[in-house]
């Protein structure tokens, strides 16, 4: 399963007065969304989510908390729920 990347736009500052985002992707997958948000900022847009590796490193690293990245934690582990201690 693949991660899934959401942008909450109205809460991002943009790519040109931010652009953490795009700078931490390890796979360019962050490119400027051609339209500006409420505040007047360029938000990103994912070029292509079958690229994302799920590092969350833009989630992380995001001052403004407008990206969230989910994806199966336990596809690596087997059976969904079956967590080793």
């Amino acid at each position: 399963m693949m991660p899934k990347i959401t942008i909450f736009s109205q809460s991002c500052k943009g790519v040109d007065d931010c652009g953490i985002c795009v700078f931490v992707c390890p796979k360019e997958v962050f490119v400027p969304s051609g339209e500006l948000n409420s505040m007047g900022y360029l938000p990103p847009r994912v070029s292509d989510e079958s690229i994302c590796t799920g590092c969350r490193n833009c989630m992380i690293s995001c001052p403004d908390f407008a990206i969230v990245v989910e994806k199966d934690d336990f596809e690596s582990s087997g059976e969904k729920g079956d967590i080793d201690e």
